[in-house]
């Protein structure tokens, strides 16, 4: 599953940057994707979640992009970053932990 996802997040950040005359549905339809599949990804495919931030990227710099899809990006970058940023917290505290635990 998660080569699939890769796969066609990949084709998606290709084929952005040719959609130059893509209308905003088209746009709306692409968030709305990234909007259902961030979760699942941050839970279960964290190695795909590179490629969401670079066609969030992509998607930031198109000239068909809205206001309203603007800050629907902003969010969704920022919970990818919170997410990255709790799973860093956790194993930090976790490596501490082990640390800490006296050797028998």
């Amino acid at each position: 599953m998660q080569q699939i996802i890769q796969l066609v997040l990949t084709l998606l950040e290709q084929l952005l940057p040719k959609l130059a005359g893509a209308n905003a549905g088209l746009i709306t339809q692409i968030i709305n994707g990234l909007v259902a599949l961030v979760p699942l990804l941050i839970k279960e495919y964290n190695d795909a979640v590179p490629f969401v931030k670079n066609i969030i990227n992509l998607l930031k710099n198109h000239d068909a992009v809205t206001a309203e899809q603007l800050q629907t990006l902003d969010i969704l970058e920022t919970q990818i970053d919170a997410s990255f940023e709790a799973a860093a917290a956790q194993a930090l505290a976790e490596d501490a932990a082990a640390q800490e635990q006296p050797k028998t």
